[in-house]
């Protein structure tokens, strides 16, 4: 399912310069939130203990750089302000 900003997200992440296309981004945004959701808006602690730890395992299981990692969040919070 996507996100309800999912082309907003998706606009925001190509004028950022981001060159997957709409098929990986969208696999990699349901990671990134699935990974990172509960401790970034939440302070929930049970899956990561750290943001920075959410990020590593964005970039593990998606298999992606650390700087694609951050782009997606870019694009995520440049659009629905995340952090």
């Amino acid at each position: 399912m996507k996100h309800p900003f999912f082309s907003d997200y998706w606009r925001e992440y190509k004028s950022l310069g981001g060159k997957k296309n709409k098929r990986e981004y969208s696999k990699n945004l349901e990671i990134f939130f699935d990974e990172t959701l509960e401790i970034w808006v939440y302070g929930n602690t049970e899956l990561h203990n750290t943001r920075e730890d959410s990020m590593y395992a964005v970039s593990e299981i998606a298999n992606i750089p650390m700087k694609e990692v951050n782009l997606i969040l870019e694009s995520v919070d440049n659009v629905t302000a995340y952090t």
